[in-house]
């Protein structure tokens, strides 16, 4: 699918037949269909432990005043939290003030994996907004891999929750046979100037959907697949004892996962706000799914998955989304830096699990 003429601009949004205005499409694109025993070198690395994590950006908000000048692996760690990964979340509009270059490196001198969080196209993702964006997200991803060009592995999820089917009025993502094409152009761009970058697709856990169309190719040329977990008390309508066993999820999704695609798995975010404008039973119950998915970690690992990452480790009192006032209360730590009960649940586990060495 090259492309060997400019794309008139009337045509870019009707032509799915070339995604790049030069010939970038005829360069060879290695069809990187690793399998279990043919990981490139630093997918073995990541490999070699077990991540476990925090996120959503690279500094600390709250707690005390020392602690706002630390990335949030640093806060973690002292206190007393062994973590191995940070997750940096990147909008369409992030800026480079927010992570730089040698911010990464240094992560990865202290054993820490830098997971970037590709939010470009974000909740309103269709197949018309990825037309129309898709030179911008080239230039993105350009700026992307300038970033993570690094001489350690970096994990990078491109497109969290593509799968949504909650959008009315447009052609859903899940259902375009052309997000491959993207997809792939994506991550050869990426890799192209950042070859330590490992790359891999995040569907949301929304059950059991035929991601084939949308990402059945492209998943061939990634290094892993990504899932997540959020739950809030503001969206009661999703509230049974399904959605609550977050752990029954989490298991049966990564084996889907695997049977599936055949890739490592990441769990690249869970989210449990403590939010409860009626009673104190969230957070107990962020407490206990965290507790409990550490202690499923043995039979996560045996069905592929080599990470898990906790979205926030602060409240953040500005925070919006889906979720609405519940988005303000994801963290394991209040915003002044106390804990949750979660906390205890979380230093538990990645003392126990935490663990990343060269193969």
């Amino acid at each position: 699918m090259a492309c060997s003429q400019p794309v008139a601009p009337s045509a870019k949004l009707l032509d799915e037949s070339c995604f790049l205005r030069s010939d970038y499409q005829n360069l060879p694109r290695p069809r990187l269909t690793w399998r279990r025993s043919a990981f490139r070198k630093q997918m073995r690395t990541v490999l070699s432990g077990f991540l476990v994590g925090t996120g959503d950006r690279l500094m600390a908000t709250g707690g005390d005043a020392v602690g706002r000048h630390l990335p949030l692996y640093q806060y973690a760690r002292r206190e007393g939290a062994t973590v191995n990964a940070q997750a940096i979340w990147l909008t369409r509009d992030w800026e480079d003030s927010w992570v730089s270059h040698r911010h990464l490196e240094h992560m990865a001198k202290e054993g820490v994996v830098p997971v970037l969080i590709l939010y470009y196209f974000g909740g309103d993702i269709t197949r018309e907004l990825v037309l129309q964006q898709r030179e911008q997200w080239y230039f993105y991803l350009m700026k992307v891999a300038a970033l993570a060009s690094i001489e350690s592995p970096v994990l990078v999820v491109m497109e969290p929750e593509f799968n949504d089917e909650t959008n009315e009025g447009d052609e859903l993502v899940i259902n375009w046979t052309g997000f491959n094409e993207l997809l792939i152009d994506g991550m050869y761009l990426v890799r192209s100037m950042a070859p330590n970058v490992l790359v891999g697709l995040c569907p949301g856990d929304f059950g059991i959907q035929d991601l084939e169309a949308s990402v059945g190719e492209a998943v061939q040329f990634s290094d892993f697949i990504a899932f997540q977990e959020m739950r809030a008390s503001t969206e009661a309508s999703l509230i049974t004892g399904d959605y609550e066993d977050v752990t029954e999820r989490s298991l049966t999704y990564a084996v889907w996962l695997n049977e599936t695609f055949d890739k490592p798995i990441l769990l690249a975010y869970v989210a449990v706000s403590t939010y409860d404008p009626d009673a104190s039973a969230w957070e107990q119950y962020q407490a206990d799914i965290v507790g409990n998915l550490f202690a499923e970690v043995p039979d996560l690992q045996s069905h592929g998955v080599f990470g898990m990452l906790y979205f926030s480790l602060f409240d953040d009192p500005a925070h919006e989304g889906y979720f609405g006032e519940a988005e303000k209360h994801f963290g394991l730590l209040r915003s002044d830096g106390s804990p949750k009960p979660a906390w205890d649940a979380f230093k538990t586990g990645a003392h126990q699990f935490a663990k990343l060495k060269s193969p």
